[in-house]
């Protein structure tokens, strides 16, 4: 992947959209530091700013570091939505969503218990939390890995397709807490999704992955560039290079996918 200028900022929600194979998973992968694909060179930097921190987190070192170190900066300044929900089937859903609260100290984890019991309150009002997790529907157990994800202490928040098992409603709710809560821990949220409405709703940035084509009819690696980051404007949303309404943007973004998917 081809990726110039990228920034994601604080207290915004950034979704990530782009054809199949245009490489939204490997941005994912590489943002949160699960694979060597970032690597440390003298023509590239990852910086990560954080109010936890005196001095910005030089990532693009991060496998030069001891394995313990790395361990320790992963679990304190990233969170995770995956696909699939990802659950411990011998465990009910309360510790579910608690083990990531493992190694916090009393306090921490009382304040990750009280944030989970509020979500829950939120986003799964009268359902009893006790049960053993496969009990529970594929939909609530999404929500229970949203859950799970935003009560974590975290900088970043990194979710791949994370309301696909949600019908829009409850995908729609998901996200307007995610947003509160991005917006109340000042820590940023990037979301790959095929929902361009969703998208288009309710980011503050929307990176489109553009793919074209080449010569021979092969598809390159995928680029993201200046034209295709979109900011949310007083009227509709703008790039370094043009201003488009709701619906042009929502346009472009599916011309885009159907070109590529069409090859």
């Amino acid at each position: 992947m081809n990726v110039m200028g990228l920034e994601i900022y604080p207290s915004e929600l950034t979704f990530v959209v782009g054809a199949s194979g245009s490489g939204k998973s490997t941005l994912l992968e590489a943002l949160g530091l699960m694979t060597k694909t970032a690597k440390d060179s003298p023509n590239f930097t990852f910086t990560l700013h954080t109010n936890r921190e005196e001095e910005p987190l030089q990532l693009h070192r991060f496998w030069q570091w001891d394995a313990g170190y790395r361990s320790k900066i992963r679990s304190s300044h990233f969170s995770f939505i995956f696909q699939q929900e990802n659950m411990f089937s011998s465990l009910n859903a309360v510790e579910n969503m608690l083990l990531p609260s493992i190694g916090l100290t009393p306090t921490e984890e009382n304040s990750v218990n009280q944030e989970i019991m509020r979500m829950s309150d939120e986003l799964l009002p009268e359902v009893e939390l006790t049960k053993p997790i496969m009990a529970y529907s594929g939909g609530q157990r999404q929500r229970f890995a949203f859950i799970r994800a935003l009560a974590k202490p975290h900088s970043v928040l990194l979710a791949d397709e994370p309301t696909g098992n949600l019908d829009p409603l409850k995908a729609q709710e998901a996200i307007n807490m995610t947003k509160a809560l991005v917006e109340k821990k000042e820590s940023a949220a990037v979301i790959v999704s095929h929902d361009i409405a969703l998208a288009i709703k309710n980011a503050d940035r929307i990176i489109l992955i553009d793919k074209p084509i080449n010569n021979n009819g092969v598809p390159p690696i995928g680029n993201i560039s200046e034209k295709h980051i979109f900011s949310r404007a007083s009227k509709g949303w703008e790039s370094a290079t043009m201003k488009l309404s709701d619906k042009a943007l929502n346009s472009l973004i599916e011309q885009s996918l159907q070109s590529l998917n069409s090859k």
